[in-house]
C-alpha cells in the first residue's frame, strides 16, 4: 500500500505536472484508502505512489479532473483476516503537483478541498470508485463559537511551545488563519494524535462539536507526561 512516509527517489523525473485550479465536487470519486493518514480541507499532503493499482488510479486522475478521495482505513484492517474497509467520511483533494519517475512511481502533492461522504461503492478493481456527497460543516458565528476557537488556539499554542520541535513554524502558520474551520483543520492536522481520534473530528458536522472535541484532545495531550 502506498505511504506518505515512503522516501522520494533521488533520480530525475520523467514528467512533472503542476496544477493550481480547483474543480467542482464530482458524483464519482476514486478512493485512496490509507492507514494513519487523513486529509482535511485547505491542508496539503505529500504522497509517494508506488503500488500498481494506485499508480493507475493517479494516472487516470491526471487525465481527468485530478480529484481523488483520501479515506482512513477503519481499525482492525491490519489484523489477521481483517478487511481493509475505509471510513465513510474522508477528504477530497486535488493533485496540484505530480512528479513521475523512470520506474513508474510518482510523488504527488494533494491539496484538500472538502469533506465528502461515500454513498456507495460502484467499483472495487483495479481501485475503489465511489459515489459521494459533500459533507460540509454546519457553521456557527456566535460569540460562544469565537470563545471556543480562542480556547482551542490557546491550548494549541501551549502545546507546540512546550512539546513540538517545529513550534515556531507552526505558530507562524497559525497566525495566517482566521476562520474557526480553517484553524481547526490546521490544529488537527498538526497534532500528533491517534488517527482514529482525528477521524472522529472528520465525521462530525457541527463546528462547535468539532472544536469542543479538539479542545478535549488538546487538554489530554497537555496533561500527558513529557
Amino acid at each position: 500500500m502506498a505511504s506518505e512516509h515512503e522516501p522520494a527517489h533521488t533520480g530525475g523525473p520523467d514528467d512533472e505536472f503542476v496544477f493550481i485550479d480547483q474543480s467542482q465536487t464530482p458524483q464519482r470519486l476514486p478512493i485512496f484508502p490509507l492507514p494513519n493518514v487523513l486529509l482535511f480541507p485547505n491542508m496539503v499532503l505529500p504522497l509517494h505512489i508506488f503500488e500498481e493499482r494506485y499508480k493507475r488510479m493517479v494516472g487516470d486522475c491526471l487525465q481527468g479532473d485530478r480529484l481523488l478521495g483520501l479515506f482512513l482505513l477503519q481499525q482492525g484492517w491490519d489484523q489477521e483476516g481483517g478487511v481493509a474497509t475505509p471510513y465513510d467520511v474522508g477528504g477530497m483533494g486535488q493533485i496540484t503537483r505530480a512528479v513521475k519517475y523512470p520506474n513508474g512511481s510518482m510523488d504527488i502533492l494533494l491539496s484538500g478541498l472538502a469533506r465528502v461522504r461515500v454513498l456507495r461503492y460502484i467499483q472495487q478493481k483495479p481501485y475503489l470508485l465511489a459515489e459521494v456527497e459533500m459533507w460540509p460543516d454546519e457553521p456557527d458565528d456566535s460569540e460562544g463559537m469565537e470563545a471556543l476557537t480562542r480556547r482551542m488556539v490557546g491550548l494549541f499554542e501551549r502545546f507546540v511551545t512546550a512539546k513540538a520541535s517545529e513550534g515556531h513554524e507552526l505558530l507562524t502558520g497559525l497566525k495566517l488563519l482566521a476562520s474557526p474551520i480553517d484553524l481547526l483543520h490546521f490544529v488537527v492536522t498538526n497534532m500528533p494524535l491517534n488517527a482514529h481520534h482525528k477521524q472522529e473530528i472528520m465525521n462530525l458536522r457541527p463546528i462547535d462539536e468539532r472544536v469542543t472535541m479538539m479542545i478535549t484532545l488538546l487538554n489530554r495531550e497537555l496533561a500527558a507526561p513529557k
